[in-house]
């Protein structure tokens, strides 16, 4: 990419509420040239006497994000780089747009804090035209080279704040070995691409996600939200043993470390659904054993934008319970070295 071009990318309107919301046509993303700007961010974090983060796994409504006050409390809670999936607002896919190259654009004005990745499949587009959306998501993807895919939710319950409101329409239920499934692991097998899945850990859904892993052994997957169990009597089989063996079959299956803290509670259950916290020395066993397999996440959502340096607080709580070297490696490390193949 020459400099005549990089200046074109950076003179593109990006003011918070002006931005379009559909895919128009962008540059690609180039890691080349995206590098030395990452690096020094790493860099200048450390620098202050911050273990620097790298978010795998958050989101938001491209209407509903103030851009540079978001950046600003990245800042401040130490989040080097995030990678910002863009969620495409109802309205737009009510009108056939299905996807959004948001997260692209963000990148182009702070070409140092965000990795592009793509659309988040969920409401509405993945609920209602999941074919077209994937439709969307294979084009896209491809013709802007992001790095990789966003979240898709396979099985998800709503989470507690919208239990709180009443809103019920993200109590999603996708087979993720039906047709669906088959796609999204078959695309990223063949591309390479890593992609993330919201997968409630129960023992009804294990066996189906293991064929999956089985049937697809190159496709690399990111399993959000670790030892999050919202039902404890749904998953009897789940444990550290449990994951440290699938890891041990599968070793291009990553797990991220977006949970609530200690005293969070999904209200339905009545239960404390963040089991880390209960077992945690068994936890840190794994994660030490193997901390290129798990990667920090914050889960920011189009109704928490605010909230970015209270979710670090507790992501951070998680890291001070790891040995100092285990602790660099969840926190950027192993992002890195997944997204872009190189060892920091």
């Amino acid at each position: 990419m020459n400099r005549r071009t990089i200046l074109k990318l950076f003179a593109l309107p990006l003011v918070a509420g002006l931005l379009p919301f559909h895919a128009r046509a962008v540059e690609p993303f180039d890691f080349k040239t995206a590098r030395t700007g990452y690096l020094n961010r790493l860099s200048a974090v450390k620098k202050e006497g911050v273990v620097p983060v790298i978010d795998i796994e958050s989101s938001y409504d491209p209407t509903r994000i103030n851009l540079d006050s978001f950046t600003r409390s990245m800042d401040r809670a130490g989040i080097a780089l995030m990678c910002l999936s863009a969620d495409q607002p109802g309205n737009l896919v009510k009108e056939g747009l299905f996807w959004s190259n948001h997260s692209l654009e963000a990148c182009t004005k702070y070409p140092s804090h965000f990795i592009p990745t793509g659309n988040g499949g969920n409401h509405p587009a993945w609920t209602r035209v999941p074919e077209k959306f994937l439709e969307a998501n294979e084009r896209f993807m491809l013709d802007h080279q992001y790095p990789m895919m966003g979240e898709f939710e396979i099985r998800h319950y709503p989470s507690p704040r919208q239990i709180q409101r009443g809103e019920l329409f993200r109590d999603v239920n996708v087979a993720i070995d039906g047709p669906l499934g088959h796609r999204i692991f078959a695309f990223a097998e063949k591309t390479g691409l890593p992609f993330q899945i919201h997968y409630e850990i129960e023992d009804e859904l294990l066996d189906p996600l293991e064929r999956m892993l089985v049937k697809y052994p190159k496709a690399r997957v990111i399993w959000c939200h670790f030892a999050q169990i919202r039902y404890q009597s749904r998953s009897t089989r789940y444990s550290p043993q449990f994951l440290d063996g699938w890891l041990e079959k599968f070793p291009n299956l990553y797990v991220d470390t977006a949970f609530g803290d200690a005293l969070s509670v999904y209200q339905p259950s009545g239960e404390r659904h963040a089991q880390y916290w209960s077992r945690m020395r068994e936890w840190n066993e794994l994660i030490v054993a193997r901390p290129y397999r798990f990667l920090a996440a914050l889960d920011i959502g189009g109704d928490r934008m605010h909230r970015v340096e209270e979710w670090t607080r507790t992501l951070r709580d998680l890291l001070q319970t790891l040995p100092a070297e285990t602790r660099e490696i969840v926190a950027y490390k192993a992002a890195w070295r997944l997204l872009f193949a190189e060892t920091l």
